[in-house]
């Protein structure tokens, strides 16, 4: 099922509504990321094993990439810059810090800890916020699966 960001119920931490005409090129390149990330196991499945997790560290290594890449197709004084390089910076900050916590604990290959949740799960609620805010501006649709990671309203 699609739902329209700016049709959803709007979260504090989304900040300012933003009222201007989306570039139609740049919602387009954006509609793309959008639908490879409706597509990422990152965001469509229940990491539990322990390939998985090096499958999970792979994917956010692909996500960033593509986020690189989709910057390249805007033009240089895009508004969707900022949030791009939000978003790889975020998936180079959970890396750095899962390779760190598997360098001290010494689990790199073993069961998923708790460590890794949560770290996963910061990454998850980090890039629903870039998300939100990109779909907005743009007026994008997205799949219901990612709305769980949009930030959450007043409730």
């Amino acid at each position: 099922m699609r739902l329209k960001v700016r049709e959803l119920p709007r979260p504090v931490a989304a900040g300012a509504p933003v009222v201007e005409t989306p570039n139609a090129a740049e919602a387009q390149a954006l509609a793309g990321l959008m639908a490879m990330l409706e597509g990422s196991p990152l965001f469509n499945g229940h990491l539990v094993m322990a390939e998985e997790q090096e499958r999970c560290y792979r994917t956010i290594g692909e996500l960033r990439r593509l986020v690189a890449d989709t910057r390249l197709l805007l033009p240089d004084d895009s508004a969707a810059s900022d949030t791009l390089a939000a978003m790889r910076a975020a998936c180079r900050k959970y890396l750095d810090e899962a390779e760190a916590w598997d360098k001290k604990s010494g689990r790199r290959f073993s069961l998923p800890t708790f460590a890794f949740f949560q770290l996963l799960g910061a990454l998850r609620e980090v890039m629903g916020l870039h998300v939100w805010r990109l779909c907005e501006r743009y007026d994008l649709e997205v799949d219901a699966r990612l709305v769980p990671f949009f930030p959450g309203g007043r409730e």
